[in-house]
């Protein structure tokens, strides 16, 4: 009776591992980046679902002396939400902020072309515009204006949704499916990845110029 008990019991224990590695589990650990100290990394913790794809380098752009650029690449598999929250210092200059779902976005909407699904929100100066899936070359669906001197914004990313404050707003496109496809079902090497450009756009930036400085720190958190 004993064995059988303990034998039970070790049937359990292993179908729990068993089904939770089945599942992967969203990582908790917050990703922190200082855009001026070039300091990057996890807190408490490992978090491999946040990395970087653009190495911490010095801004060459003219009055960005100081200022640091970077790429984050941030897995949602195993997890519903990004949440990212941003960080001004100063008056910004040019583009400081990109999320996208591609690995080739770059501003101005249209994508560079290697995903079929390529939303994009960027920040150029003080003007926030997002753009939906497939929209045409500078054609944001929102525009809106920010005062970004020294102040800070959330932003929480999900599929088919992005918010942005204070104050709150906030873009989704359940029936549509314009907007961030986690996961993308049409390339799945993406499968639920997005990217952050930081004072800069997530692809291409040397050649387009697409750069900026004033985004100082960014700390990311999976849920």
């Amino acid at each position: 009776m004993t064995f059988k008990a303990r034998s039970l019991a070790l049937s359990l224990t292993f179908g729990l591992i068993s089904a939770a590695s089945a599942h992967a589990v969203c990582p908790t650990a917050p990703f922190y980046i200082d855009l001026k100290s070039g300091t990057a990394g996890t807190i408490n913790g490992p978090n491999a679902q946040v990395t970087l794809a653009s190495p911490v380098t010095a801004s060459p752009v003219v009055g960005c002396a100081g200022w640091k650029e970077a790429v984050l690449k941030i897995n949602l598999a195993g997890c519903t939400k990004a949440t990212l929250l941003a960080e001004w210092e100063g008056v910004p200059k040019d583009w400081t902020l990109n999320i996208g779902d591609s690995p080739t976005n770059d501003g101005f909407a249209g994508d560079a072309g290697t995903t079929a699904n390529d939303a994009e929100l960027w920040i150029l100066q003080e003007s926030m515009s997002i753009a939906d899936s497939g929209a045409a070359p500078n054609n944001p669906i929102l525009k809106q204006d920010l005062s970004l001197t020294d102040s800070s914004l959330k932003f929480v990313v999900k599929n088919q949704f992005i918010s942005w404050g204070q104050p709150y707003g906030f873009l989704q496109t359940p029936s549509t499916k314009q907007l961030f496809a986690l996961p993308d079902t049409s390339n799945t090497a993406e499968g639920s990845n997005i990217y952050a450009g930081l004072n800069r756009v997530v692809f291409n930036a040397p050649v387009s110029g697409r750069r900026g400085c004033g985004l100082r720190r960014m700390l990311v958190i999976l849920q």
